[in-house]
């Protein structure tokens, strides 16, 4: 009985795998039969060219060809060694297999192969100035009849020979987008897949950039624009770029080798002699130059005094440095017995106050030589001093005392926070009063004549940031709230809270700017740059900088762009709409703000010991309201 049973099981998986078999209609290969040894193809423009040898000992009834993705099988009679399969799609990759069909006796093993159509149209169209020329390359077929173009809006087309491999599309609208689809006919009344192209007619140039606006030492690939001559074959080209040197290919790559604005221009001959001429300025942004202090620069803004002298302190327990424009020593300031973590502001006669951690307030002269300094009274100075218009210095420090001090050097006043630290810069209100922030995390009003507080209000945490005011007299402060929780406050003048917002990240040590309608403030773990409504706290955008703190307060330019440091080495410039710009690259972290000089430089330095002076193109500091750390680059504050 078990044999019966195991007899009929055996029958009934043989009739699974037969069913199986008829099922997926697939030939089943006899490895004795003689099979296709050589199997090979040709690819070009959606086609791909098969062939093959016969089986040397054996002719077969025929041949079976089998194509996938979407393919079909094919019957190819034995006398046939070669067969074309159209209608493929580009840059996709086929398996092909062939199998001889011995009649009666059954088919031999299959042999495959791989191939991938390739586009060799290269289709493109070049805008021109209210046309467009279309240009290709003849793909390696015999069977094309002729080529068609299509184009919107209008929803044009033309139908061109197929031995034409450029079209001047006229009668287009400048600054209007077209789209643009190009057709292969064949001979057998098919198509080709549409290619496309979308290009904006407008004013052109002879060449192209393949970067808007290319870094100095970037390597950068000039390209000629054949739709400058429509009705014309260029021969030859000969550029200069502007910097003294000069090449004569197509397309030429060069690099240059520093910052500024260059005067590119091409001659191009065409096949008649006549020669044209074209010039573009390429903006070219990057370092200007760089000058070592030999100790890592901090929170330290440099400060920027009318003649163009640049200010700045660093981790330097003995000079404060003087540099001129160029980027060369003018003078260095040796009465200093500690580091400066203070940034310098510079007063309307050209004085100098800078801060120290050997507890003193120094006053220089613009020559270098000391004025006076002024003794805090073992308060070491964190803070960036605040000038007033009557020439009054406003300075807070360690650890409870904001001093008001006159410009000969003498007490005119000091406020007391009882145990507290005051390292944020004071803002100075239209009126004069000043606006200061303590770690006993208040917002402090004082009386500009006496000191005296007119009101406080608690924001919950500390603010060793500078202030910044609205044009309305809103006071915004950034603030951290411990652990990785920040938040921005708006305040009234007579401190009521006008809004606030808690943000991811805290704020301690970046000040923020207004400028456009926006609040411009850095992050510590949120890692980002927020753009803050100002008229009621909501975000506008955020720039990331993943995994790197942003205590560099932001600086912003006549066109909106912001300026600010990070801690993954870079500074960086976000466009107003919060998109990158520049990224450059220094060797250490940034916590330095920066400065915006009337010709436009950046000024920022680095824990890498180096002051920078960096050409982006800024136009000058915006003609805002508050838009960088200390409001202008005398670090005023008012």
């Amino acid at each position: 009985m078990k044999k019966i049973h195991k007899l009929y099981y055996l029958l009934f998986l043989c009739s699974v795998v037969l069913t199986s078999c008829q099922e997926e209609n697939i030939p089943t290969g006899n490895f004795n039969l003689d099979a296709i040894k050589v199997f090979k193809g040709d690819i070009s423009h959606e086609k791909v060219a098969l062939s093959w040898e016969s089986p040397a000992d054996n002719t077969p009834q025929n041949y079976i060809l089998n194509y996938s993705p979407n393919g079909s099988e094919i019957t190819v009679d034995a006398t046939v060694l070669n067969y074309e399969i159209i209608g493929l799609e580009n840059d996709v990759n086929y398996e092909f297999s062939i199998q001889a069909n011995y009649d009666g006796i059954g088919f031999s093993g299959k042999n495959k192969i791989k191939l991938k159509p390739a586009d060799e149209l290269n289709f493109s169209v070049l805008p021109g100035n209210k046309f467009a020329i279309a240009v290709w390359d003849t793909p390696n077929r015999s069977d094309i009849d002729s080529y068609t173009i299509f184009w919107t809006p209008n929803n044009q087309n033309i139908e061109l020979q197929n031995n034409m491999n450029s079209y001047q599309i006229s009668g287009l609208e400048n600054d209007v987008e077209y789209d643009f689809s190009f057709v292969i006919n064949y001979t057998d009344e098919t198509k080709s897949n549409p290619v496309k192209s979308i290009v904006t007619p407008g004013e052109i140039s002879a060449f192209l950039l393949n970067v808007q606006s290319p870094q100095a030492l970037e390597l950068v690939q000039f390209t000629y624009n054949p739709a400058y001559l429509p009705n014309s074959t260029a021969s030859t080209w000969s550029w200069n770029f502007g910097d003294g040197t000069i090449s004569t290919d197509q397309n030429p790559q060069h690099t240059f080798n520093k910052p500024g604005i260059y005067d590119v221009s091409i001659e191009i001959t065409d096949s008649q002699g006549l020669k044209f001429n074209d010039t573009k300025q390429v903006f070219v942004w990057g370092q200007k130059w760089a000058y070592d202090i030999g100790k890592q620069i901090k929170p330290q803004s440099p400060a920027i005094a009318d003649d163009g002298t640049i200010y700045i302190g660093s981790e330097d327990n003995d000079n404060f440095h003087a540099i001129n424009p160029d980027g060369t020593l003018k003078w260095t300031y040796t009465g200093l017995g500690d580091n400066v973590y203070s940034s310098a502001g510079i007063a309307s006669d050209g004085t100098i106050y800078v801060g120290s951690k050997d507890d003193h307030l120094h006053a220089i002269n613009p020559d270098g030589t000391q004025k006076w300094k002024f003794d805090m009274g073992r308060d070491a100075i964190y803070a960036t001093p605040s000038i007033a218009s009557d020439g009054t210095i406003y300075i807070g420090s360690d650890s409870e005392n904001l001093f008001a001090i006159n410009p000969d050097g003498t007490q005119k006043w000091v406020f007391n926070t009882y145990g507290f630290n005051i390292r944020s810069t004071p803002a100075i209100a239209s009126d004069g009063t000043i606006y200061v922030t303590s770690d006993d995390d208040n917002l402090y009003a004082l009386n500009p004549e006496n000191g005296s507080s007119i009101w406080s209000l608690n924001i919950g945490g500390n603010a060793q940031s500078g202030i910044a005011i609205d044009t309305d007299g809103t006071i915004v402060v950034g603030v951290d709230l411990g652990g990785s929780s920040g938040a921005i406050f708006a305040v009234n003048s007579d401190g009521t809270e006008k809004w606030s917002t808690s943000i991811n990240g805290r704020i301690s040590v970046c000040a923020p700017a207004i400028a456009n309608g926006n609040i411009y403030i850095g992050t510590k773990e949120g890692n980002n740059l927020l753009a803050i409504d100002v008229s009621n706290g909501s975000q506008v955008w955020s720039f990331d900088t993943p995994g790197a703190i942003l205590n560099s307060s932001p600086a912003v330019d006549i066109n909106g762009v912001i300026y600010f440091g990070s801690w993954d080495n870079h500074v960086y410039a976000v466009n107003p709409d919060g998109t990158l710009k520049f990224k450059f690259l220094t060797g250490g972290d940034v916590w330095s703000s920066p400065a915006i000089g009337s010709d436009g430089t950046i000024y920022v330095g680095g824990y890498d010991n180096k002051l920078y002076a960096l050409e982006m193109f800024s136009g000058g500091l915006a003609n805002s309201v508050w838009p960088m750390f200390g409001k202008n680059p005398k670090h005023t504050s008012r």
